[in-house]
């Protein structure tokens, strides 16, 4: 079978006859709208927020980062996608590590002293893409996800656990049973850290 890219389904006649192609019976409205007038082009409010449109991109983790979790010329093309995108709601770009030895894998991001800088120009990369190819950002929002992976960190070798945790569950430390001791649990200092 015949997988096209959906983005090469340009008309509505080219979406329809793969509907049928596939045997998906998908009621459409005809003709469908354009513009301003479609769901997702519509602005929402959040707060005292007003978002644009309804296109959303949501956190992941791109590991492409560098060991000590600075951001590489894969992560800058990634947020700079993002902004020329068009979605107005940026709802994390990445799941940014709050430490190290919390990272989920050795090329996640890190926000911290020696990175906050770098995680600056990386917004300033998307806005400014943002601007470009959309005209504006007064209605951009931007979020960061900030993540601790707790006791699934694998923070500085693939495929080698090494778990942090805020305390012992029973349960959850069942999985992880090898990596999981006394050792590797966050003191009060390093939670309030």
């Amino acid at each position: 079978m015949n997988y096209p890219r959906i983005t090469s389904l340009k008309t509505e006649s080219q979406f329809r006859a793969r509907l049928a192609e596939l045997g998906i019976e998908l009621p459409l409205q005809h003709p469908l709208p354009t513009g301003s007038d479609l769901p997702l082009a519509r602005s929402c409010r959040l707060g005292d927020r007003t978002i644009g449109n309804r296109f959303a991109i949501l956190p992941m983790e791109g590991w492409d980062g560098t060991r000590d979790g600075q951001p590489t010329d894969f992560t800058r093309r990634r947020w700079e996608n993002f902004g020329k995108s068009g979605a107005k709601l940026i709802w994390g770009c990445e799941a940014v590590a709050v430490r190290p030895d919390g990272r989920a894998n050795p090329n996640q991001l890190v926000i911290n002293d020696d990175t906050w800088r770098d995680l600056q120009q990386l917004r300033l990369k998307l806005e400014t893409a943002h601007r470009n190819a959309i005209g504006n950002t007064h209605d951009l929002l931007i979020g960061l996800q900030l993540t601790h992976s707790g006791r699934f960190a694998n923070p500085y070798h693939h495929g080698r656990p090494e778990p942090r945790t805020a305390y012992r569950h029973p349960i959850l430390d069942l999985r992880m049973s090898d990596s999981i001791n006394e050792r590797t649990s966050l003191t009060d200092n390093e939670l309030d850290e």
